[in-house]
């Protein structure tokens, strides 16, 4: 006869949960540096080029950046963004 021991999935919370305002966001992003950012895995980068694709058809002037990043997206990387960009979007697909 075998043991079966059976584990809970469920993360518990170690210290308080953390808890953050959303985003400003801009009412529209005409003139706007846009930053895209790949965590590499497959697919994202193509989903991402097709956001910025239409971001481009939709708004005047707008100049679309893509990052690479990972996971989880380094820092530096993220710091980058923020200082270049006035908005961001970001990926994760499979």
């Amino acid at each position: 006869m075998s043991d079966l021991h059976v584990l809970n999935p469920v993360s518990e919370l170690r210290g308080p949960a953390q808890t953050t305002d959303p985003a400003i966001r801009p009412n529209n992003l005409d003139g706007l540096k846009v930053g895209l950012v790949w965590n590499r895995k497959r697919g994202g980068d193509a989903v991402l080029n097709r956001v910025g694709a239409k971001l481009k058809e939709k708004y005047k002037h707008i100049d679309v950046t893509l990052y690479e990043g990972g996971i989880p997206t380094p820092t530096a990387v993220l710091d980058k963004v923020a200082k270049e960009c006035d908005v961001a979007v970001g990926s994760s697909s499979d």
